[in-house]
């Protein structure tokens, strides 16, 4: 039996993502800003009725704005498919997903800015228990993914091949170094507790903070095998001659990525039942500042973060128009 084509892979990746996305727009995204009740739009409190006035227009306005994004997406595809680039698909998913993220952050920051201007001022409770990286990172099982990555420079340095795609590697490893310390950033994060129903508000941001790190642990083990699979597809050695060990590879990859999405399906329904009666972070302020998110998250990870995301975002465009 002959090894999995790397077309293969990548259509089957393409479907699995246009799969999971389309689920995902009917199932959460599309009615995301209700989702904790018609008190709110995009966490911020809004007024008896609003969905009967303006509030109307603020969801066409970002209902709208979720099918042009899909829409982009599946022009980009569908160009590459129509043009037999098929090692663009991840490229077109990987710069969309920057684009979807972008836009909403915005669109959030818009409404915050329009509609949560003036929240409501709560009193706060402190969480006196210490989080350590140790207690939600297994630091054995990152150093075996950076060895598989070492492994898979090696194969793919003594290949020998003028044909490697080096940019595209050099893409997916600072895509698994920021993953890294996505992973640190998320578990140093939090935000105020209010006084009131304290301890279930920490208990929803900790399977916040747990839900979030196993999908990044997945995705950056699935972006991993996807390394070891090029490099062994490259190499000279048994490992290229032997179908079955290909088979295993490609076949964890695939698994791992559709585990990824799983996970982040099962996560956010789980978190929208521990927070539908909770009051949503942003729609209130403490006597000093805004309930945002960001307050516990230092200044050097987000600076890291900005040149991450540019780097990344500079490496795909780079990679899509030369």
């Amino acid at each position: 039996m002959n090894a999995p084509t790397e077309i293969e892979m990548l259509g089957l990746s393409t479907a699995l993502v246009v799969i999971s996305l389309t689920y995902s727009l009917v199932k959460f995204t599309w009615k995301y800003p209700l989702r904790n009740g018609p008190e709110f739009f995009m966490g911020c409190e809004v007024p008896t009725g609003f969905y009967d006035g303006p509030g109307r227009t603020w969801l066409k306005s970002y209902q709208a704005i979720q099918v042009a994004l899909h829409l982009v997406l599946g022009v980009a595809l569908g160009t590459a498919i129509a043009l037999r680039r098929w090692d663009l698909t991840p490229l077109c998913c990987g710069a969309w997903a920057l684009l979807y993220v972008a836009t909403i952050l915005i669109f959030t920051a818009w409404t915050r800015r329009k509609l949560g201007a003036n929240p409501p001022v709560r009193p706060v409770a402190l969480a006196l228990e210490s989080r350590r990286l140790g207690d939600y990172i297994s630091w054995p099982l990152e150093a075996l993914m950076f060895a598989m990555v070492a492994v898979s420079w090696w194969l793919l340095l003594s290949a020998g091949e003028t044909r490697i795609k080096w940019l595209y590697l050099l893409y997916l490893i600072w895509f698994v170094l920021g993953l890294l310390t996505c992973k640190i950033a998320l578990i140093r994060f939090s935000y105020p507790l209010p006084a009131e129903r304290t301890a279930e508000h920490y208990r929803y941001q900790d399977a916040e903070r747990r839900t979030w790190i196993r999908v990044v642990n997945v995705l950056s083990w699935f972006l991993v095998f996807v390394l070891l699979s090029i490099a062994l597809r490259h190499t000279r050695s048994l490992a290229r001659m032997e179908p079955g060990l290909q088979w295993f590879v490609r076949g964890a990859a695939l698994a791992l990525g559709g585990s990824c999405i799983f996970m982040a399906f099962r996560g956010i329904r789980q978190l929208t039942e521990m927070g539908r009666d909770l009051r949503p972070v942003g729609s209130w302020a403490t006597p000093f500042r805004a309930s945002s998110m960001w307050i516990t998250v230092s200044r050097a990870y987000q600076i890291w973060f900005a040149v991450w995301f540019g780097v990344l975002l500079v490496m795909i465009l780079f990679l899509c128009f030369r």
